[in-house]
């Protein structure tokens, strides 16, 4: 419990007295109303409340977005399109925001590539919601097994977003 000071000793030190508000400090108070708000934003549905629409090119931070994940990092010459348009170099391992991309129902993907590889690693998911990621499409290739990946080619790939 808060001990209010004494006026002398409140004249020797720099601290400001708090009024007394029903027997409790300002702090308190303040305690008080902070608790309540976040009971309220709790019982409000917390993040479900701030879920966003989507707009045309679907990139909300909480709508539905798709992305394209990259593994592995690739040697120049590899080359992603989705739907005919370019969306990636796999040159480094990283995330691309594909949502404006894509559109529901059957998507295609082609990747091209213009010398040998070692390996074909990414994936596209899809996101209904914020961080409720679903994988849609697997991308898994290894030149030892795969031995079109051993030169200049491509592949095309369908994948199906929800909606």
């Amino acid at each position: 419990m808060l001990r209010r000071s004494r006026p002398e000793v409140l004249a020797e030190r720099p601290v400001v007295a708090l009024p007394p508000c029903g027997g409790k400090t300002l702090r308190m108070r303040t305690f008080k109303i902070l608790t309540a708000a976040a009971t309220i934003a709790v019982l409000a549905g917390g993040t479900a409340v701030a879920q966003q629409t989507a707009t045309d090119n679907g990139t909300d931070a909480n709508g539905p977005i798709t992305i394209l994940k990259n593994m592995q990092a690739e040697p120049n010459g590899v080359r992603v399109e989705v739907d005919g348009r370019h969306i990636e170099n796999l040159q480094m391992a990283d995330y691309s925001d594909i949502t404006g991309s894509v559109h529901p129902g059957t998507n295609s993907m082609t990747v091209r590539w213009n010398g040998p590889l070692q390996k074909l690693n990414f994936k596209i998911a899809y996101a209904p919601t914020r961080n409720n990621f679903k994988t849609v499409l697997l991308v898994q290739g290894d030149a030892s097994k795969d031995a079109a990946l051993r030169q200049a080619g491509s592949r095309t790939m369908s994948f199906t977003i929800p909606g």
